[in-house]
């Protein structure tokens, strides 16, 4: 069974509150969208997120092509977060068992990860509640209430995105080896040392 199901592709590469460089939403449903393209290091990414925007915080969640993991970020602009602080993360969706992650912190962000196995069962919950929160239990953070509104259709978008980039990247050819011009001087000698005679 492909692991990209879905939402298992809910691959939510989380875009993260990284820069992303060249990462563009194209499509939207209820109250996320979905987001694919090059991701700063130039890796290959599809993603969904929502967004509040009374104070611009926002969920993520992403898949780095060629990966195995699924990556959430949540990020609010006023956080101040020190590097790699871990933080404690609970995902409770609709009134199904609640999801305890630890998270790593860093300036407006706190990223965690989800292996493909638990990405199938987030991804059932995902499509079939109305809404999800996000606490901070251990911070001073009000709970996030999100909307799951177009949760199945962005699950379905996301699948989609990572079968295809990844069936992109699968059948683009490699590079071309760089060859150096016949003249080109070296800072090593190329040729294979003589054998020393007795």
């Amino acid at each position: 069974m492909n692991q990209f199901l879905p939402l298992a592709a809910l691959v939510i590469a989380l875009a993260p509150t990284a820069v992303m460089a060249q990462v563009k939403t194209y499509y939207r449903a209820g109250a996320w969208e979905a987001f694919s393209g090059r991701d700063d290091k130039e890796g290959a990414v599809c993603g969904i997120s929502t967004t509040l925007p009374a104070d611009n915080r926002r969920l993520s969640v992403g898949f780095d092509i060629g990966g195995t993991d699924t990556k959430f970020s949540a990020s609010k602009p006023d956080w101040a977060i020190p590097d790699s602080t871990r933080v404690a993360v609970v995902m409770q969706i609709g009134l199904e068992t609640p999801w305890i992650a630890q998270g790593t912190g860093h300036e407006h962000a706190i990223d965690w990860m989800l292996t493909p196995a638990m990405m199938q069962i987030f991804d059932k919950q995902f499509r079939s509640s109305p809404s999800m929160t996000v606490t901070f239990p251990d911070g001073s953070e009000a709970p996030w209430v999100l909307s799951l509104s177009g949760s199945t259709v962005i699950s379905d978008t996301f699948g989609r995105c990572i079968r295809d980039l990844t069936q992109q990247v699968k059948s683009a050819p490699p590079a071309a080896a760089a060859t150096a011009p016949a003249n080109a001087t070296q800072p090593f000698n190329a040729q294979p040392a003589a054998p020393a005679s007795r």
